[in-house]
């Protein structure tokens, strides 16, 4: 008896669900595409994380039993409170950050 990889067969069902999108969206206009940018982008992300970690079997099947497993994905990102507007803000402030130290080193080093 073969035993299924559901890691595997999960990859592939979201990627072939993300490869629908991305011909869907080639059917549409610019504005409609620049309209789901961000979608698809989250949708890539997304799938990066499952080709790139393995979960549990049972894990693997929960989420391949779901009809759209990368919609729903995305659909609990939007409903998440996390957000990349977050993200960005940390980005920003150790950034600042940094160029302050740096800065500040090099005024420094001019006197």
């Amino acid at each position: 008896m073969i035993k299924k990889d559901y890691n595997t067969i999960l990859y592939d069902k979201m990627k072939a669900e993300l490869d629908k999108f991305i011909a869907e969206l080639k059917m549409k206009s610019p504005e409609q595409i620049i309209e789901l940018a961000y979608e698809l982008i989250i949708k890539e992300d997304l799938l990066s994380i499952f080709e790139n970690t393995d979960f549990t079997q049972e894990e693997a099947k929960a989420l391949f039993n779901q009809k759209y497993p990368l919609d729903s994905l995305y659909q609990e990102w939007l409903s998440n409170d996390l957000t990349y507007m977050d993200q960005l803000r940390e980005t920003v402030d150790d950034k600042i950050k940094s160029a302050i130290k740096e800065m500040k080193d090099k005024q420094r080093e001019s006197r």
